[in-house]
């Protein structure tokens, strides 16, 4: 099999498909009301996207009824490598950019906003960063004004708290009155991200459509670059190649993950039952320093491998980017599947990819 690091031709429903039976069978019944709607999807291709389409063509297989707009820059592409996207009747695929008008007719119920650059490489030009995420969200909202959606979700991101420190250490909470520092360039990500959230609200009063914000932190699971700037998916693309897993700092940041088939449930949730106006943190509240999270995936994938620490920054804060998720439980979420199952599975996926002769589902060992 082929494939650049991060992508594979494994059929990611089949695989994931295992990882949605042992959740709770109440929860997949919820997801379910899905059943009869139309949506629209941008983002779905990347890592978000991927783990959802694989949800809805678990829910379609569990009996529900709906049909699924999906929006890539690169459609074709994406199912040279997950061909099993291009055969479901459900799933419709149209071409464009998140920038441009979305192309698409009739009306739709429901709207998934995911479509985000995470890639290093696109954060280079900060003044690029801020104005793209404001003109995809500025062209979702026009398609939701345009096409009748009821309920539009907005996949925001825990960085719009800005710096978040020892205070905290708990959590941070969709409360939280601290914010991006706007006078710094590197705040264009976070800062995007809390005027989209703003924009929603405006057209949302304006146009009497409900608006979930989702603010979300970090994830690893089949489908996550592992050449991409996310600490997990660099120290899983070092082990699973058999060499040291370098660090760029000590590794005293504090981070936290979530795996994606629980992602894709609470994503689905939200967008069926949340509030209108919700602001919900999204990730995982078990905490893990960097350098133990890189002690854990050695551990887990290649133990004989070292591990290579960057140089401390003397007089630099220990950052904690981990949420509070109080609110997400107050509608039945969690991280279903614990850190090390979520390495396991993310292993043995990519694994798979390079091996045809392997099983595509299975628990690792």
């Amino acid at each position: 099999m082929t494939g650049r690091l991060g992508d594979s031709t494994v059929p990611l429903h089949e695989f994931l498909a295992e990882d949605f039976a042992r959740m709770d069978p109440n929860l997949i019944r919820r997801c379910m009301k899905i059943d009869g709607r139309r949506v629209y999807l941008s983002g779905a291709t990347g890592f978000f996207g991927k783990n959802i389409l694989a949800l809805l063509s678990e829910l379609q297989r569990r009996g529900a009824s709906f049909k699924v707009t999906a929006l890539s820059r690169a459609p074709e592409r994406f199912l040279a490598e997950q061909p099993w996207c291009r055969m479901q009747p459900w799933l419709e695929w149209r071409q464009g950019d998140v920038l441009e008008p979305w192309p698409g007719e009739g009306r739709f119920d429901l709207l998934l906003h995911a479509a985000t650059d995470t890639a290093a490489s696109s954060h280079v030009d900060k003044l690029e960063v801020f104005e793209r995420i404001l003109s995809g969200t500025r062209q979702a909202l026009a398609f939701a004004e345009a096409h009748g959606t009821r309920r539009l979700l907005l996949c925001g991101s825990g960085a719009q708290y800005g710096q978040t420190t020892q205070r905290h250490a708990d959590g941070v909470s969709e409360t939280e009155s601290r914010a991006c520092d706007s006078t710094r360039p590197g705040s264009a990500y976070g800062e995007g991200k809390r005027v989209s959230e703003l924009l929603c609200s405006l057209h949302a009063e304006k146009h009497g459509f409900d608006v979930v914000n989702t603010r979300c932190f970090a994830f690893v699971g089949p489908g996550l670059p592992l050449d991409g700037h996310f600490a997990i998916g660099n120290f899983m693309r070092d082990a699973l190649a058999g060499r040291p897993i370098r660090l760029a700092s000590s590794g005293e940041a504090v981070r936290s993950y979530l795996y994606g088939a629980d992602l894709a449930v609470w994503l689905v949730v939200l967008l069926l039952e949340a509030a209108h106006g919700a602001a919900v943190n999204v990730g995982s509240d078990h905490a893990i320093r960097i350098i133990d999270l890189a002690t854990r995936v050695r551990d887990l994938v290649d133990p004989r491998l070292a591990i290579l620490t960057g140089e401390p920054c003397p007089g630099e804060e220990r950052q904690f980017y981990v949420p509070s998720v109080g609110h997400a439980r107050s509608y039945g979420l969690d991280a279903w599947t614990d850190l090390d199952q979520a390495i396991r599975r993310t292993a043995l996926w990519h694994r798979a990819a390079r091996m045809e002769s392997q099983p595509l589902v299975g628990t690792a060992t």
